[in-house]
């Protein structure tokens, strides 16, 4: 595994020739401003001093311009620059005694941490160029015969350096490059998960003479645990609207899970055989995963608009009525998968035309202020929309572009407007209320 500092040299290389420059131009800032105001610290060269602010100033330029993807190739100027000013200071504050040798190491980094055994060469060059100019600008050595090989010394301790740092920097790069290449495929079968989810919900509108389908699912990540699902049975639609416990893919999973055992149980005419069976499948073949999910699971008869519902402790489920008003289909029963022997009871409404059923996760209720008070907001959404497409359009808009703590996902079910007469010849026309009709 690759150290905290390693990768932190194998990082250096990708900064921008500016974010890596400022660091050395500040340090240098900081030594001219301490040797004109410090008397501990000799001014031995103004001339020197002032020659190599000069060129930081124009290393800096330097780094901004070549911090152009055009350019980048031309950034290596910047830290030769910087040996050059290293040089100055050291010489305009005293000379090859100066105290301000370290920041060698600036340029010095730059130059090894990059790919590649001659930079090396080059950070060795540059730092024995630095050492060398007290020298080659008249440096006396006359009460100390030595300081050349000290310098020499000193350079060789810089280049030991530099090869370590290639090397430590090298290895960093190599681990790097496996870890990213690791996530690049973790983020192409997490996309390629998310366009199979995509794939099993309804394409488009159920084919339901006098009904119309609306549904969305947004999910919060690049794969949910929210799912919405219709199809056709016998003289009508079975719908679905389930949240599994959870976000991810390993939501994700179980949620395609249940939504294929639940429609395993298409030719039943007891919407609670479907609940009965994934909880089943969720409390025996995925009970290491300790999965549960919210559910509602209806059946509709398309010939009289009769629903027969079960709710498994979901509960944001709304009958819209044409006439203005709504009621709310509340839920006092258990998630499935989370008691082995838990019941859930079957229920049924009437939809008359013009009315409509419309379920929705809690991730719809983060699109407010999270609480249960929002349902009422929701349901003015859907009084207020004119099919069902509106309703399922309005939410869409409300959480495309954002960031949901969770998924987001909406299913609408409505029953065409019918004229006055067809609507009395079927006696539909105020709706029927809602009662109790078995219990597994």
């Amino acid at each position: 595994m690759t150290s905290g500092p390693a990768r932190i040299l194998a990082g250096l290389d990708e900064l921008s020739p500016l974010r890596k420059q400022i660091p050395f131009a500040g340090l240098f800032l900081v030594a001219a401003l301490m040797a004109v105001l410090l008397p501990t610290v000799p001014v031995s060269s103004v001339t020197s001093l002032i020659a190599g602010l000069a060129v930081v100033a124009v290393a800096l330029v330097l780094a901004v311009i070549f911090g152009r993807p055009a350019l980048l190739r031309f950034a290596i100027i910047v830290p030769a620059l910087d040996f050059v000013a290293a040089g100055l200071l050291r010489h305009g504050t005293g000379e090859s005694h100066s105290i301000f040798a370290a920041i060698l190491l600036l340029p010095l980094l730059w130059f090894a941490a990059r790919a590649g055994r001659r930079y090396v060469i080059y950070a060795v060059l540059g730092t024995i160029l630095s050492v060398m100019v007290p020298f080659m600008l008249g440096a006396q050595r006359e009460n100390n015969p030595n300081e050349l090989a000290r310098g020499i010394f000193n350079a060789t301790v810089f280049a030991i350096s530099a090869t370590v740092v290639n090397m430590l920097a090298a290895r960093a790069r190599q681990h790097l490059g496996s870890a990213r290449a690791e996530a690049a495929a973790a983020a192409e079968e997490l996309s390629r998960a998310a366009q199979i989810q995509k794939f099993l919900l309804p394409k488009k509108a159920a084919i339901l003479p006098g009904y119309e389908t609306a549904g969305a699912c947004i999910p919060s990540r690049a794969v949910g645990g929210d799912f919405f699902d219709w199809y056709a049975i016998d003289g009508g639609l079975g719908f679905t609207l389930g949240d599994v416990m959870g976000k991810g893919a390993g939501a994700g999973m179980i949620a395609a899970t249940t939504r294929a055992v639940i429609r395993s149980a298409r030719n039943s005419d007891d919407p609670v055989k479907a609940l009965a069976l994934t909880s089943d499948c969720l409390a025996t073949e995925l009970s290491q995963a300790a999965a549960f999910a919210t559910l509602f699971h209806a059946r509709l008869r398309a010939s009289d608009g009769r629903v027969l519902f079960s709710d498994a402790g979901h509960g944001l489920s709304l009958l819209i009525r044409g006439n203005g008003t709504w009621e709310r289909l509340t839920s006092h029963e258990l998630p499935v998968g989370l008691m082995p022997d838990a019941t859930w009871t079957s229920r049924e409404i009437w939809l008359a035309p013009g009315d409509m059923i419309v379920s929705f996760s809690d991730g719809v209720l983060d699109l407010y202020d999270g609480t249960l008070a929002a349902i009422a907001e929701v349901a003015e959404l859907a009084l207020n929309a004119d099919c069902a497409q509106d309703i399922v359009d309005a939410v869409h808009k409300m959480a495309s572009g954002n960031s949901n703590p969770d998924d987001v996902t909406v299913l609408a079910v409505r029953r065409s407007e019918l004229n006055t007469a067809v609507a009395q010849d079927l006696g539909l026309g105020d709706g029927r209320a809602l009662s109790s009709v078995s219990k597994a």
